[in-house]
């Protein structure tokens, strides 16, 4: 990021510049109330933790869906060498698309199994559906925090490693594409992505790890196991921090539907920023 704003025009500087600037004031203030309301009006968190805890999947359930995962990506892998490296961006999307399909049918089956829907495991009915009014907030509270971190982070790999930090693919797909392609992984990352993780991550391994390592521990483990599997070092900081804020966002309102707009909200700013310096 820092070298295509290096290498952006001046004007294009000063509107990243003033949106940063917007993000930080407006996060300052959200925080500032978040922590209001939060002291006036303490959660219980044994109350909480067992509420989320209560929705864990069994072992062998946990178990299938990240067989299937885990087969599916190692079978992905196994795809590249049959297609130039022209054809990779669109044969990714559609695979990764794949996969998302793939094992929303399996969460969709296990519940089914489970005799559980959408409302009860996730707190996703149709009248949680006014909880989405908190995510803004919940992500301009996380921004100054996570701008902070990253930064820190970032400075660390490039003065203290000697790293060269590149951005992921996808969003150099996005930062340097002008075609259909880059409308379709816009598109995904804002809809389809946040949809996927927050149900796979947040509403399905949270619970079944903060039932068996407490809620600091089920935070922690989800976190960096959501961070790793993007295999991106430098974006493991950010994204560890933004999963945790999920993961407390999850347990304080009980709904999954406040995760994925939170997510949503995160992935279409940093999709506006790379559009601005790109």
């Amino acid at each position: 990021m820092d070298e295509l704003l290096a290498n952006a025009d001046p004007n294009r500087q000063l509107l990243f510049d003033s949106i940063t600037g917007t993000l930080l004031i407006g996060g300052l203030i959200a925080a500032f109330f978040l922590a209001r309301y939060h002291r006036r009006n303490p959660p219980n968190r044994r109350v909480l933790t067992a509420q989320i805890s209560a929705r864990s999947w069994t072992t062998p359930q946990i178990g299938l869906v990240l067989g299937v995962f885990f087969l599916l990506h190692l079978l992905s892998s196994a795809v590249r060498p049959f297609f130039y490296e022209e054809q990779m961006p669109v044969v990714q999307l559609v695979v990764t698309l794949f996969i998302y399909s793939i094992i929303m049918v399996i969460v969709a089956l296990v519940n089914r199994r489970r005799n559980s829907t959408w409302e009860a495991g996730y707190g996703m009915g149709i009248r949680h559906l006014k909880k989405l009014v908190l995510a803004p907030s919940f992500y301009l509270a996380l921004i100054p925090f996570l701008m902070l971190a990253a930064r820190a982070y970032h400075l660390m790999l490039e003065h203290v490693f000697g790293m060269e930090l590149e951005l992921q693919e996808a969003a150099q797909i996005i930062a340097q594409e002008r075609s259909w392609l880059k409308i379709l992984y816009m598109l995904a990352a804002i809809l389809a992505a946040p949809l996927y993780e927050e149900v796979l991550f947040r509403g399905m391994l949270f619970p079944y790890l903060a039932k068996r390592a407490g809620l600091a521990g089920g935070t922690l483990l989800v976190s960096a196991f959501f961070a790793l599997l993007h295999f991106h070092l430098p974006s493991f900081v950010p994204l560890f921090l933004l999963s945790t804020a999920l993961c407390l966002a999850y347990w304080r309102t009980g709904s999954l539907w406040v995760n994925i707009g939170i997510h949503a909200i995160f992935n279409a700013v940093s999709i506006l920023a790379l559009n601005i310096v790109g």
